[in-house]
């Protein structure tokens, strides 16, 4: 048996069709406008099964008459179920609701920071999930996955085409050889923006020790004149000068004239 006859083999091919049959059945061409080189991955939509959460409640609450209430929601909730559509592309993520108006959101395989999975009882029960995610800077989820089957699998596909387009997963689909993707080159440009703003720093911290020195030069000047003046004064006070050499011999000559 060759490799590519091996059950696991066999087991990834059929994964790949039925993910290729289901995004060829979708109707999000409908709504969704992709770029030249931008290809759908993953379509899905919440399950139905989420439904048997309400149902049981509304069942449980038929005593007090809320329960009929919940029960009338429940084709409305459905409906929803229907107009929801998850899309996971080679470039972004959309989230399509609305049954009389359309409400569409998308986030950028680059802007996501986090992704979160998480399981209502139901959910646990049911096999199904919650796919929160998030940007950098944001307070909580920008985008979430509602209520889709498999939905650590789903995570797992967000996360393994989020690594191929920040390694140049999409430079090699169109040709251009990778290259950097928009997250790395935002780092890059602020990068040689710090680097430009500490040569500014280390510049002028020079330019003020440098005037730093020449101020402290002209004051040293300034004394020196000072001190010599004051020396010259404290000779004389002293009688140290020539007025008092001369006041000495005048006095001298009278003694010899008496």
């Amino acid at each position: 048996m060759s490799p590519d006859d091996s059950p696991a083999s066999g087991g990834d091919d059929a994964a790949v069709v039925d993910r290729a049959a289901s995004v060829a059945d979708s109707d999000v061409s409908e709504w969704l406008s992709l770029e030249p080189d931008e290809e759908v991955v993953w379509v899905g939509e919440p399950t139905t099964m989420r439904l048997v959460g309400t149902v049981v409640t509304g069942i449980v609450l038929i005593p007090v008459l809320i329960g009929i209430l919940v029960l009338l929601f429940a084709p409305l909730s459905y409906l929803g179920i229907k107009h929801t559509d998850y899309v996971v592309t080679t470039r972004s993520l959309y989230v399509k609701r609305g049954i009389l108006s359309t409400n569409i959101e998308s986030v950028d395989l680059d802007r996501i920071q986090n992704t979160e999975f998480t399981q209502s009882f139901w959910g646990t029960q049911l096999g199904f999930g919650t796919i929160d995610i998030s940007t950098a800077g944001s307070s909580g989820a920008d985008i979430s996955f509602d209520d889709v089957e498999d939905a650590r699998e789903v995570r797992e596909e967000i996360s393994r085409v989020q690594r191929e387009f920040g390694g140049g997963g999409r430079g090699a689909r169109d040709g251009t050889g990778g290259g950097d993707s928009p997250a790395r080159t935002r780092q890059a440009a602020g990068a040689d923006q710090l680097d430009e703003l500490v040569a500014e720093l280390r510049a002028t911290r020079e330019a003020l020790e440098r005037v730093e020195a020449r101020l402290a030069e002209g004051a040293d000047t300034a004394v020196e004149p000072a001190d010599d003046a004051d020396t010259a004064v404290g000779s004389q006070s002293r009688g140290d000068g020539p007025l008092t050499d001369e006041t000495d011999r005048q006095g001298s000559d009278r003694a010899d004239e008496n």
